[in-house]
This record gives C-alpha cells, structure tokens and sequence, in this order.
C-alpha cells in the first residue's frame, strides 16, 4: 500500500498518510447529481497523479502527474468509508477514503512541495512505525490500516468494502471521560 510524508507545514504536517486532498471545482462535472461521489472520486485521482506521479485509467496505473486530456478510471476506486471530523474539532473535514489495486505501479514521483517522502508499506509495518514512534498518523489512518490489517487479501479487503457508500458516516465522538467511541468500518458489524 502507498503512503506518503507530509511535509512539515499545516494540520498534517510530518504525517505519514495515504495520498490525497481536497475537491477543486475542475473535479465537479457539470450538473452532476449531488448523491454521487464522482467529485470525490475525481479528486482523489487528481490529488494521486499531483502528489505521486501515479494516474489511474482505464488501461492501469501509468506515469503522469497530470490528468489533462486523460481518461481516468474513477469507477475503479471502491470507497471504504466517509469520515466527518467531530464537532468539537477546531476543523471539520469530510473525508472519502478509497481502494484501488494497481498490480505494477509505475515509479513513484512526489511532489516536493506537499510531501517529502514515500513507502510502499504492509499495514502492519505502517502501524509498525506509529507505535515505534517513527511515524504520526491521525485517527482515522490508523483506523483504516487496522481494519486493512484483519484483511485476508486485497481481495477481502475490495469484498469487505462492497456496499460502503457515502451516505452512512463515520462520525467520532467524545465520551464523558475524553475517550472516542469505537468505530466500525464496513464488515466489522459481523465479525
């Protein structure tokens, strides 16, 4: 699995994270349908071409940190889950976080300007690195590379995701003695 090193500056700073980003107006088509995904999903391409030099189409993963006059492959993406930062945050973000399988990725080219490295990591190696104290992560990385971990394959891990969507919201909140409720990610309600 791809993660990338912040740089130091902002929220994220010197965190290691998955590539990703905001939604720009050029991600959102004309007269979309506001229960789908696609800016999301648009977005997430983008932000990966921008900040690794990996652009998904069609035909596979290829070397380009531009979409311009590209078919991507938004379709390939499988959502895993929709993250909304607490109330209490000083800042709110609603996050989308996606699979995508790519079987021989091309050399990856950060973008020395929001990131200053890269690792190709098993998620119990980057999990690993946190409780190691090599690496920060926040909540919801951490999160999902748990539950990545309690996947038998990338296969599972595309199964156990099926039926995720953006709707259903993971939400964390604060008990009264500070903690944060669980939180379930797709196919852990049954296991």
């Amino acid at each position: 699995m791809l993660m990338v090193e912040r740089n130091g500056r902002g929220m994220f700073g010197s965190m290691l994270v998955f590539p990703g980003g905001r939604v720009d107006s050029e991600d959102v088509p004309e007269g979309f349908d506001t229960a789908d995904d696609l800016p999301h999903r648009n977005a997430a391409i983008r932000e990966l071409a921008e900040e690794t030099g990996i652009l998904l189409t069609p035909q596979g993963a290829v070397a380009s940190q531009t979409i311009e006059g590209r078919e991507t492959a938004a379709s390939s993406l499988v959502l895993v889950s929709r993250w909304v930062t607490p109330e209490f945050a000083p800042r709110r973000f609603d996050t989308r976080f996606y699979l995508a399988s790519c079987d021989d990725p091309p050399d990856v080219v950060i973008d020395d300007n929001e990131l200053v490295g890269h690792a190709w990591l098993d998620p119990e190696e980057a999990l690993n690195r946190t409780e190691k104290g090599d690496a920060r992560m926040v909540l919801p990385t951490i999160s999902h590379l748990r539950w990545l971990c309690r996947r038998s394959s990338v296969e599972d891990a595309f199964e156990s995701a099926h039926g995720a969507d953006a709707r259903t919201l993971v939400e964390p909140r604060l008990v009264d003695d500070g903690s944060l409720i669980p939180i379930l990610l797709p196919a852990e309600a049954e296991e």
